[in-house]
């Protein structure tokens, strides 16, 4: 078997992990063992640390790591500039194509695709597309306005309404391409897929949908002692603490719930600003609540072992990491039913959803009753508790686990190599 030249190409940011980080990571993990691939991992970071580009062989992989420009953000907007930065990344990195066959460029961020189009033009090569998020729905962030008139727009349209015009979800110049130009595009959910052919005219026919999946770190689970609802229960949350991922909605559930006398507290393990602590300090001063901060994940996973309640609260929401996570460590779960969530999850089999709410005037926000209500419902039932417990787990080792996700992706590679 000839060996398939792989090259993963990213950016990243030193203050941040993001899920598309855990992906890569995870992906050059599973592929360790993979005798017939050869990976190469082409790394664009914001690193006040990295002042040049630096080339490492590690393991079984070589990684070329380069330095993004400052105010990248800036020059991403201007098509000529972003063009002159990929020509200078590919003079960098270019040994690393040369001589090689069966070449592949798994491509995880879409600003990039300018990058791997001209790659394509110089060498012979394929090129992969992942759409690890859909770009617009990261407006809720950024752009509330504009993020309620494109939800209206795509989930309040009549059936027989015309198809919208792509150009109005795009989010920079590039993303549009990034879903013609590739070869294949994965997607790691199928509401993915429904954006693609619903709102995007020119895409690559060629979609695979394959969910992310993780390596098993919880091999041990150590079960929770019983507890009954006049017992304190320690709910969790996990993730970067901005709008889009609803943490003010679980202190207001949180809230109602103590009301009705039960004993529950709340502990935070992600990145959030010192403005969002003073927030919690005067807005919610009632509740228990510990912010850990961005934590090393042996940390993370002993409160994934010993915390009550998993909380996810998204607005927007594809193949969660913390979600698998939560699962894979048997943990009751809680979720909002939006996009990649709905699909992982079965309501009342192996978590528990809460229901969204639009308003073009008020926008998008979760039913904070129906949060408190179901919180209220795993508090008041062991049984409960357990079957989700089982059943998340179940749900892990059968739909999200690495080898899965290794064994999908690689048929891709095999394919695109004939």
């Amino acid at each position: 078997m000839s060996l398939i030249n792989l090259y993963l190409i990213d950016m990243s940011h030193a203050t941040n992990t993001s899920g598309v980080d855990r992906y890569v990571s995870t992906l050059i993990s599973g592929l360790q063992d993979v005798a017939d691939i050869q990976v190469h991992w082409i790394h664009l970071r914001n690193d006040d640390t990295l002042l040049f580009p630096k080339e490492e062989t590690i393991d079984h992989y070589v990684k070329f790591s380069i330095p993004m420009p400052q105010q990248y953000n800036t020059i991403i907007a201007e098509r000529f500039w972003i063009r002159k930065y990929n020509r200078q990344v590919y003079r960098l990195t270019k040994h690393l194509f040369d001589g090689k066959e069966k070449r592949i460029i798994h491509l995880h961020t879409l600003n990039l695709i300018d990058l791997a189009v001209y790659i394509r033009e110089q060498i012979n090569c394929k090129i992969i597309t992942h759409l690890h998020c859909i770009p617009w729905k990261g407006l809720y962030n950024s752009d509330k306005k504009r993020f309620n008139k494109l939800y209206q727009l795509t989930y309040g349209n009549a059936e027989n309404a015309k198809k919208p015009n792509p150009g109005i979800y795009a989010t920079n110049n590039c993303e549009l391409q990034s879903y013609a130009a590739p070869d294949a595009l994965l997607c790691v959910t199928n509401c993915a897929v429904d954006f693609l052919k619903k709102c995007i005219h020119r895409y690559s026919h060629n979609i695979r949908v394959i969910p992310n999946g993780i390596n098993d770190l919880a091999l041990h689970i150590e079960n929770q002692g019983k507890k009954t609802k006049n017992d304190k229960f320690h709910c969790l949350y996990v993730g970067v603490v901005s709008e889009s991922k609803g943490v003010v909605y679980i202190l207001k559930a949180l809230r109602l719930v103590r009301q009705q006398g039960y004993n529950v507290s709340l502990t935070i393990a992600g990145t959030c600003n010192p403005q969002f602590r003073n927030q919690l300090k005067q807005d919610f001063p009632d509740l228990e609540v510990d912010v850990k901060g961005r934590i090393p994940f042996d940390e993370l996973k002993e409160l994934y072992s010993a915390c009550d309640i998993g909380i996810i609260a998204s607005l927007q929401e594809q193949a969660s990491y913390v979600a698998i996570e939560m699962a894979m460590f048997g943990m009751p779960i809680i979720t909002t039913a939006v996009d990649g969530l709905d699909e992982i999850f079965t309501d009342g089999v192996n978590a528990l959803k809460v229901k969204t709410r639009f308003s073009p005037v008020f926008g998008l926000s979760v039913d904070v009753e129906m949060m408190a209500a179901q919180l209220i419902r795993l508090i008041n039932s062991e049984k409960l508790r357990k079957m989700l417990s089982e059943n998340a787990r179940q749900l892990y080792e059968q739909k999200l686990n690495l080898e899965l996700m290794i064994n999908r992706t690689l048929e891709v590679y095999r394919e695109l190599s004939q």
